[in-house]
């Protein structure tokens, strides 16, 4: 790898760092969203979120509650890239 091509991914992992400590996770999709960005796990999130006391009407989360949201049309790009990390892993288990 050349010098140059190292400082361009430092650049854009600088900017992706940024981008995910600025993000305003003020809803609870948002949460969603960010957390699979961090997490890459559906079911480690579903967890953090039911011990966080987090319902629907007065259920706790499942797995599927999670994957619609990230599977949902794009509101914003934190929620395209957990969309594209979810499809990504959606992908990598398939072919195990």
């Amino acid at each position: 790898m050349e010098i140059y091509e190292a400082q361009e991914q430092i650049k854009k992992l600088e900017k992706y760092i940024e981008e995910v400590d600025n993000y305003e996770d003020d809803t609870f999709e948002k949460k969603v969203f960010k957390l699979y960005v961090l997490r890459e796990n559906v079911t480690k999130i579903t967890k953090e979120l039911n011990e966080e006391g987090h319902r629907i009407g007065n259920r706790k989360l499942i797995t599927k509650d999670i994957s619609d949201l990230l599977r949902s049309k794009p509101t914003d790009q934190m929620h395209e890239l957990a969309r594209k990390l979810f499809n990504q892993n959606k992908k990598r288990s398939i072919l195990r």
